[in-house]
């Protein structure tokens, strides 16, 4: 069973069939209904009185799918599975049905407890244990190895009695350097110019090409799509089980934010950092500081189940949150643990809500461009907005220098309100309350958020600021308020309200107006409707019971008059005010000043002229991003039995504990939890990020060195990436894992031990070996070899592109997700028209799950609904038939042909030079006389061919030439490297 599909199976599967169908159809259960049980793989596998519960990939074969579904037999009786679960499960037997074998049925009611201490076996759990200092071991042909690591490998080679390969040749070997560190391939003449300096010195020419390859901008785009594959990085949610699919419209600046990090290879315990608590880090630049909230993507780009129906939408979130956070890091998965002490790895249930109190008491900011109701809470949508300027930060302006402003007081109680600032040039960004959007420039922010107590002891105040209305109101049929004093609790909500009224009453449609708040009571209005789409500067000054209103510097003599102080002395305030009965501004504030006294006439025009517009206003589009940060209050999560809605015991938050049992007091575990108290202030993230990031963690060094292992050599030296666990498979070379992760830890640059690596004897083996150690190692255990490997989805587009001369080595700007404000899926095409032609690297595509970019579909992209630390490699009917009817190759075989049949010039060339072309440019050699022969005699049976059918010649010898193309462009030589 996978990864994937064990996570599947215990978030999305073992939760429903504990809480709701164990009471009857476990072996703990009182009388089993049907003589079915539901708790084991054999269980359901036997079935009960009507056969077998399920038929592995046919839903609609299988009884429990037909149960759910409410045909014939109704399951649960009397209450159905709403459809998105019906859904996960029809999912689930697609896949296979699989269900986690165990001694012991999970969530038996009536079963023993389980002998926790029995999952504490150290030598099994050898990834639990501190890392080891090995010594490099001594081998017999000392002249073998380049580097340390060469040595360990050659122990086990020597202790083999057998030979390693021998060196690859310097023309295979810098087309392996070249795809592995960059995912393209080098052009004819770099590979000759390479192999004529390894003749001349072989190292200094291998280090200045990894050098280089380094240092390229193409290294981040090509690294950074392995970090995405375990980030799960999309940029539409996927299927939430209710068939929609909303759209993740700012997700590409965590992509971006990815290449970047890996380009300046900011060390690997800092970009885990950044990712998990980028927020609550300081920043030395408003760009630091952008890059750090928009790392904060990593928790928020996962697939989210309907929140519709859903009353654990909440935990779904953060058991998608945990699980990434360990299976990529630490290399476990917890998931076991929502519903259960995890049945084979040392991870209780109490340490599953320790963590997930950490996520509980972060706020995730989806980003999402479609309806609310899609996959977010009952709240609205979150995302990093635009709305305060500078002077809410630093104070508000001055009007002049003898200005009595008085004000200090107030905005000192107004900042702390505000939470953190997401600098984004060329204006300041702030995170301010839950802000939704459906348009730029749109912000909604509920007024818990903007609370704040004024002070004035005799009910005189002033409040000035700018703001632009999109609308002007006209068409709203509700006011649009700006400013709010009142006791915000109180449903009446009596107080001092200025806003813009809507078209439900014509009198004040699209005008300023105060009220008091009372229904039916005093209220004063404007006479002039307020243009949209234009700044405007306001001051209210209230004098006991006389309230007037300022805009743009001008008295209104209308909005000046007697209106009874009805606010209590408990009170708050909100700007762009949301509640049950006062609508948000549709538009932006600006510079917004809270004084403490009533300001003259004259301090109020100066007031205006001296600011002359908005600082920003008018600026460039605002800046969004998906991200985290931590919610006001937060707090410890109560265990949720059986992963269902039923709470159990408070846990505080905290990480696991395994280690601390496993250490038996070893100095070598100090990185354990009592180290890390969380803060009763604080979610704990910033924590989290320290304690896996601490040098002494077992397993965060070994599984990013086991990643970067597997891929520059196409496996790991632990098989199974995403699972270092009781039921991962064991390392091969266990000293030479530790041996590279103590080397890795210090300083955790990931550029320096891809370099290590790759200038390594180990590496620069051939791929071929003798026959005594193919038939002894097949699957090359010893590393005696190196591995021919097929290249990724990407790689094999990438290089298609180069081939023909196509390729757009620029980096993509945005993406074509960016405008979508529904859902990618509706109208029915819509997820199609967003994958647009594009001739960038295949990073920058369009990753939609469940609709991913045709050009990559066949090649075993991964699904970004789990992790993904190792693709698969698939051979299958539908990759030949890509091969043979893509319109994405058939456009590079035919823009190659093109450029060799040469336009006006096309006779200048002969056909053997054109067939040399033609290999230089897909092959990356010149061919053989014999491929040069039955190239020459292929095109021409192809234009003998085509004769009847095309009659222009230019035309004809075009197509046979884009035959030639696309066979170069499909054969193995090309598609694989060794």
């Amino acid at each position: 069973m996978s990864a994937q599909d064990l996570a599947f199976f215990e978030s999305k599967i073992r939760p429903v069939l504990v809480e709701r169908c164990y009471d009857c159809h476990s072996a703990g259960a009182e009388s089993i209904g049907g003589n079915l049980l539901l708790d084991s793989p054999e269980g359901i596998s036997q079935g009960g009185h009507s056969g077998p519960a399920l038929v592995a990939a046919k839903p609609d074969e299988s009884l429990i799918i037909q149960a759910i579904r409410y045909h014939d037999v109704e399951m649960p009786p009397d209450d159905p599975l709403n459809e998105a679960i019906v859904n996960d499960f029809v999912r689930w037997v697609q896949r296979g049905g699989q269900f986690p074998k165990s001694n012991e049925p999970a969530g038996q009611a009536g079963a023993a407890p389980m002998d926790r201490d029995a999952l504490y076996d150290r030598q099994a759990l050898w990834s639990f244990l501190p890392r080891r200092d090995v010594p490099v071991p001594k081998v017999d042909d000392a002249s073998w190895p380049r580097d340390p690591l060469d040595q360990f490998v050659l122990a086990r080679i020597e202790a083999a009695e057998v030979a390693p390969a021998r060196d690859a040749d310097p023309a295979t070997f810098v087309r392996r350097l070249y795809v592995d560190l960059v995912g393209l391939q080098p052009i004819a003449e770099e590979i000759e110019k390479f192999v004529a300096d390894c003749q001349i010195d072989q190292p200094k020419a291998v280090q200045r090409i990894v050098d280089r390859l380094l240092a390229s901008p193409q290294f981040g785009e090509r690294w950074g799509r392995h970090w995405l594959d375990v980030a799960r990085y999309a940029e539409s949610n996927g299927d939430d089980g209710l068939g929609r699919n909303a759209s993740f419209p700012h997700a590409w600046r965590y992509r971006d934010y990815v290449i970047d990090a890996i380009n300046r290879d900011v060390p690997y315990d800092r970009f885990i950092t950044e990712q998990i608590a980028g927020d609550l880090l300081p920043a030395e630049s408003a760009d630091q500081r952008n890059r750090q909230l928009v790392a904060t993507g990593f928790l928020a780009v996962g697939a989210k189940p309907a929140a519709a129906m859903n009353n654990l939408f909440p935990m779904d979130v953060v058991d998608d949150q945990i699980n990434t956070v360990c299976t990529t890091v630490m290399g476990v998965s917890v998931a076991c643990a929502r519903c259960h002490d995890h049945k084979h790895d040392p991870i209780p249930t109490a340490d599953y809500y320790a963590l997930a109190g950490i996520f509980t008491s972060t706020e995730t900011l989806y980003g999402l461009a479609a309806n609310e109701k899609l996959t977010a809470p009952p709240t609205p949508l979150h995302e990093l907005k635009s709305t305060w300027d500078e002077s809410l930060r630093d104070g508000p302006i001055k009007a002049s220098t003898d200005f009595p402003a008085n004000y200090s007081e107030s905005i000192d109680q107004l900042r702390p309100l505000l939470h953190a600032k997401l600098d984004v040039p060329p204006r300041d960004l702030t995170v301010v309350g839950d802000v939704a959007y459906s348009t730029q420039d749109h912000m909604r922010v509920k007024n818990a958020d903007l609370r704040g107590s004024l002070t004035t002891a005799n009910d005189s105040y002033s409040v000035a600021f700018w703001f632009k209305n999109e609308t002007g109101n006209l068409d709203r049929p509700i006011t649009a308020y700006l400013f709010s004093r009142a006791k915000l609790d109180d449903k009446q909500l009596p107080g001092d309200h200025l806003g813009i009224g809507g078209k439900h009453d014509p009198s004040r449609s699209g005008k300023l107006f105060v009220s008091n708040g009372k229904i039916g009571k005093t209220s004063i209005a404007g006479t002039t409707v307020i243009a949209p789409e234009t700044w405007n500067h306001v001051v209210m000054i209230r004098s006991q019971n006389r309230v007037k209103v300022f805009l743009n510097g001008q008295l209104k003599p209308e909005i000046d008059d007697e209106i009874p102080v009805t606010f209590a002395d408990s009170t708050g305030y909100c700007l762009a005010n949301r509640s049950d009965k006062f609508a948000p501004l549709v538009g932006n504030l600006a510079e917004c000043a809270i004084f403490e006294r009533s300001l003259t006439d004259d301090e109020a025009h100066r007031l205006h002229s001296a600011s002359g517009q908005p600082r920003g206003a008018d600026p460039q589009p605002v800046v969004l991003a998906m991200g985290a940060r931590d919610k006001a209050k937060p707090a410890d999560c109560q265990i949720h039995i059986n992963g269902g809605a039923k709470k159990g015991a408070v846990v505080p938050r905290g990480f696991l504990t395994a280690y601390r049992r496993l250490s038996d007091g070893q100095d070598t575990a100090e990185f354990a939890a009592a180290e890390y108290s969380v803060g009763a202030n604080e979610s704990g993230r910033r924590e989290l990020a320290a304690w896996l990031t601490h040098r002494d963690h077992p397993q965060t060094a070994r599984v990013m060195v086991n990643r970067i292992w597997l891929h520059l050599f196409g496996q790991g030296i632990v098989a199974t990436p995403d699972d270092f666990g009781l039921f991962g498979a064991r390392p091969t070379h266990p000293d030479l894992l530790d041996h590279l992760a103590n080397r890795f830890a210090d300083g955790w640059s990931v550029k320096q031990l891809i370099r290590d690596i790759v200038l390594s004897r180990t590496y620069q083996l051939d791929s071929e070996v003798s026959q005594r150690v193919f038939e002894a190692y097949p699957a090359n255990r010893l590393l005696a070899r190196h591995n021919r490997r097929r290249l990724d989805a990407e790689s094999l587009r990438d290089s298609m592109l180069q081939a023909s001369g196509q390729i757009d080595l620029n980096p993509g700007q945005g993406s074509s997700v960016e405008k979508v404000v529904a859902l990618i899926n509706q109208p029915a095409g819509n997820a199609t028209t967003l994958h647009r032609d594009s001739n960038h690297r295949s990073i920058y595509l369009c990753m939609l799950r469940h609709a991913p970019p045709p050009e990559l579909a066949a090649f075993d992209l991964p699904d970004a609904v789990s992790i993904a630390g190792q693709r698969n490699e698939t051979t299958l009917p539908t990759q030949s038939l890509y091969l043979l009817n893509s319109p994405f190759l058939v456009a590079q075989s035919n823009a190659l042909a093109v450029a060799l049949v040469g336009g006006v010039h096309r006779e200048a060339v002969s056909d053997a030079a054109r067939v040399t072309k033609a290999f230089r440019s897909v092959l990356r050699r010149s061919p053989t006389v014999d491929e040069q022969q039955r190239a020459l005699k292929h095109i021409q049976a192809m234009d003998d061919q085509l004769k009847p059918a095309v009659v222009d010649a230019h035309q004809r010898r075009e197509m046979s030439w884009a035959s030639l193309c696309q066979a170069l462009l499909s054969c193995n030589e090309f598609r694989y490297i060794d």
